[in-house]
């Protein structure tokens, strides 16, 4: 689906486009705003000479750029991509968004473009998931999408710039390397993890050291991360055929009935919509 609105000042598609793994595409960098959300799919994006940034679904990327740069999209496993892409001109942003893309430029630095990443929560698949499937036949589909567009836009902007930015991790190297063999230890073993108490005696802390040194270097609590990992793992398996419902859960280490509950908390649908 591809959809000019607002007199052609908002482009909108949705659906599932090639990716081929390996295949680069570089091109300018369109001024303006761009947010996608990526409910399947890997690839790489590059802007002029900075790092790499990796966005793997379910995620959103934010976009946005006044000046004249490079970008660069390298297609990484899986073949296929499955979003819904949003594309603002660059007035339209200036005089409905003047403030969210001041305050991304200041993320960015001293520069006048920049790209964020971050993973997509339920919310924001649902909308996805709403504006891909359309409940709404014409002549209102293009006002229902330009309403969803203008939704799913200050949920994504709000992500980016209304939340405070996570303090960075301070620990000790030696913390920081009992801690990352910790992680290790639990996407390795995700069918049966290691109780809190093992693992800290695997790794040398005591578990109280281990959970607040593990928050501050992951953001989340130990098996908040393991139930983080064993959910985009089973959505990988299931979006790409590989599994069942129900084979992916036992892989991962969940019944099929309390895998369906948090995936579809944490996604915004349930499993059987990626098949």
């Amino acid at each position: 689906m591809g959809l000019p609105l607002f007199s052609q000042q908002l482009s909108l598609s949705a659906g599932t486009f090639p990716n081929p793994e390996g295949e680069r595409v570089v091109g300018p960098m369109r001024r303006g705003l761009k947010i996608a959300v990526m409910l399947d799919g890997r690839q790489s994006l590059e802007l002029d000479d900075r790092p790499a940034v990796l966005v793997r679904g379910p995620a959103l990327l934010v976009a946005a750029n006044s000046g004249d740069h490079v970008q660069q999209r390298t297609g990484l496993s899986g073949g296929e991509v499955r979003c819904v892409l949003m594309q603002f001109a660059l007035d339209f942003v200036e005089r409905e968004f003047a403030a969210p893309m001041q305050q991304l430029f200041a993320l960015a630095g001293a520069g006048d473009a920049g790209i964020w990443v971050r993973p997509a929560d339920a919310d924001l698949c649902a909308l996805a998931l709403e504006i891909a499937t359309c409940p709404v036949a014409a002549p209102l589909r293009r006002l229902y999408l330009a309403g969803k567009a203008l939704e799913l836009a200050a949920i994504a902007l709000d992500r980016i710039v209304g939340q405070p930015p996570l303090r960075p991790a301070r620990l000790p190297a030696r913390t920081r390397e009992q801690v990352h063999a910790a992680r290790d230890m639990l996407v390795a073993a995700m069918q049966q993890p290691p109780s809190l108490a093992e693992l800290a005696r695997a790794t040398g802390l005591n578990p109280t050291k281990l959970t607040s040194a593990f928050r501050a270097e992951f953001g989340t609590s130990v098996f908040g991360y393991l139930q983080e990992q064993r959910l985009q793992q089973a959505h990988t398996l299931i979006a790409k055929g590989e599994a069942s419902i129900a084979e992916a859960a036992f892989r991962v280490g969940y019944t099929p009935a309390h895998f369906s509950s948090l995936f579809r908390k944490r996604f915004g649908m349930p499993p059987s919509a990626l098949r």
